[in-house]
Order: structure tokens, then C-alpha cells, then sequence
């Protein structure tokens, strides 16, 4: 694949040229798979338990029918009272360890969901990923997401003794979000912190309130489009799923990630594609650890959509890995 590189004192951007064949297939699956998840979305209160399964099931899906990588080892465990995944491959580094947080608008996704972007993940990152299976809502109202995400990384550290300096923490859009909370939380408990955050697609504004969220935008992103459009058009706001509107505090930085304070926070690598409406989310991420003198690795993927991780039969998934890999090399280091 060909690129070119625009630096900037503290990102890096790179732009494709075109996408593969692979990715232009690719679009043209998860636009129908989108499209069907968009009819499924009904307002909190009026989703039925059955609905929900449903959807559930179907986003699940992608954990099955996408290959994983030859000698792939899957095993569950728990981390503290957390049904978990614990993944390798033959090229995992069993020192260097990757707690991932799984995507889904905090009511979708689980290990199952992520286990192909996982395996390929772990392979070519040589990490041992462990894929926690936190709570979701509206079963599960916030805080409920962050406080698994701070037992599943102390779990890591206090009971199987792992040290900070073995363990990054990654995530995709929601799962991003709950990376950069637990790192937080983490921080005002004076917690050591983990090695460096890797970030796929993070959602940064549960609001939607940045330039990106529009009707336009909504056409272009063949991911979350349909399901937006279906929000804004019930009146609904994109957190009702898991956080009550009357609980909903712009100030607050567990809400809205964009509030922290990530001064002498570990390196941040943030990837997006340039075709959603999370890309504001990243740009004003990216934004904020700038102003934090926060250490920080910045790239968009001219034409990507929504978390195009999940296709790891993509030479741009494979690349993106690539350089999460090379991200994580230089940050992670040996237990002490």
C-alpha cells in the first residue's frame, strides 16, 4: 500500500492513496450489516429483551465468521468476578500484556465479537491479549463499565502479578472510551499506571456534540450512519443505553473523556478512519493531549470507516496492527 506522511510537531498522519480490494468488499458488507442493525434500534424503553438478544447475536457474528490466525489459543478465565477471554498466538510475548476493551455503544460486544481482531491483534503485536466481558447496559447503568474496567486491570496486576511496566490497555470506540476513563480513574487513585493506551476509533464525546455528527458524515459512515440517523430522528441521545439523561454531566471526565487532565499520563496512540462521525472525537483527543504535553501518536485512514479493525482480511487492518505493534514495542517494557 502507498502512502504519504504530513508531520506535525507532536502527530503523524497518514493518508492512503486508495484503499485495497479487500476494503472496497469490505464497505460494501458492513453497509448492509449496518443497515440492519439500524432497523433493530429501538429507544431504550421501548427495546425488548428479545430485540436486544438479537442484535446481540448479530454483532457477535463477526467474532465467528472472520478467520483467525493459525494456532490461535482461546482460553476463558476471569478477571476478579469478569468472564474474560485470554488470547495468543505462537507469536505471543507471554510478558507483554494487552487488556482490551471490546466496542459496542455500551450495549453490544463482547470477547466473542472481538475474538478474530483479537487473535490477529495478539499476533502481530506478540502480546497475550485479555478480552474482558464487562457489563452492558441498559442491563448495567454507568459506572458499572468503569468499575470493571479498574478490576480487570488490578486483577492483572495484584492476583496474577503482572507488573504495570508488562500491561497496555487498548480499546475500540466505546471500549476506547472505557480505556481512557480507567486510565483516569486510575490516575486520581494513585494506582501506577499501565506501560501506554492504544485507541481505535475512541468515543470521546457520548453526546455527539462535535463538527463531525452530521447528516452528511451519517452517509458516509457505512457503520454507524443508519444508527445514528435512527437516534436523532426518536429524539434519543447516543448514551441513553447505558447512562440516564438527568446523570448525563459535560463537566464530568468519566462522562466525557475529553475533561481529563492527562498530564504525566503513558503514551497514547489514537487510529480513526476519515469516514465517521467518531472522527471529531479523535481530533479533539488528539487536541487535548497536545495541550496536556501528553505523548501521543496521531493517524487517520483516508476512507476508513468506523473501526475497520474488525476485518482483519484487510491489508489495512493488518498494517493499522502493524503499527499499534510498533507503538507497544516501544512502551512496553519487562516486569522489574
Amino acid at each position: 500500500m502507498l502512502f504519504f506522511k504530513i508531520k506535525l510537531k507532536d502527530t503523524k498522519i497518514n493518508y492512503k492513496k486508495m484503499i485495497s480490494k479487500e476494503a472496497q468488499k469490505s464497505i460494501k458488507r458492513f453497509k448492509r450489516a449496518s443497515s440492519f442493525i439500524g432497523l433493530l434500534y429501538k429507544s431504550p424503553k421501548e427495546m425488548t429483551s428479545g430485540r436486544m438478544k438479537i442484535g446481540r447475536w448479530f454483532n457477535n457474528l463477526q467474532g465467528t465468521v472472520f478467520p483467525k490466525v493459525k494456532g490461535t489459543t482461546k482460553e476463558v478465565i476471569y478477571l476478579d468476578d469478569i468472564r474474560s477471554f485470554k488470547i495468543s498466538t505462537p507469536n505471543s510475548d507471554p510478558e507483554r500484556i494487552l487488556l482490551y476493551f471490546h466496542g459496542g455503544g455500551y450495549s453490544l460486544g463482547s470477547p466473542e465479537s472481538h475474538y478474530a481482531l483479537a487473535s490477529y491483534l495478539a499476533d502481530i503485536t506478540k502480546t497475550v491479549v485479555y478480552v474482558p466481558d464487562y457489563r452492558l447496559g441498559p442491563e448495567h447503568k454507568f459506572p458499572a463499565q468503569l468499575e470493571d474496567g479498574i478490576k480487570s486491570y488490578k486483577f492483572l496486576i495484584d492476583e496474577i502479578g503482572y507488573s504495570p511496566e508488562q500491561v497496555a490497555i487498548s480499546g475500540d470506540s466505546a471500549g476506547g472510551h472505557l480505556a481512557l476513563i480507567t486510565l483516569l480513574k486510575l490516575k486520581e487513585d494513585d494506582i501506577q499506571l499501565p506501560s501506554a493506551l492504544a485507541l481505535l476509533s475512541p468515543w470521546t464525546d457520548p453526546s455527539a456534540s462535535g463538527d463531525t455528527y452530521t447528516y452528511e458524515m451519517a452517509d458516509r459512515d457505512i457503520m454507524l450512519g443508519p444508527l445514528f440517523k435512527k437516534i436523532w430522528k426518536n429524539g434519543d441521545k447516543p448514551y441513553d443505553y447505558y447512562l440516564n439523561q438527568e446523570d448525563y454531566d459535560e463537566n464530568d471526565k468519566y462522562v466525557v473523556p475529553l475533561m481529563g487532565n492527562y498530564e504525566n499520563c503513558p503514551p497514547i496512540m489514537i487510529q480513526v478512519g476519515t469516514e465517521e462521525l467518531l472522527l471529531s472525537d479523535s481530533q479533539r483527543l488528539r487536541d487535548v493531549l497536545k495541550k496536556d504535553n501528553c505523548e501521543h501518536e496521531y493517524y487517520e485512514w483516508k476512507d476508513m470507516y468506523h473501526v475497520f479493525h474488525v476485518d482483519v482480511r484487510m491489508p489495512e487492518t493488518i498494517e493499522a496492527f502493524n503499527q499499534i505493534g510498533n507503538f507497544l514495542r516501544k512502551h512496553i517494557g519487562i516486569k522489574l
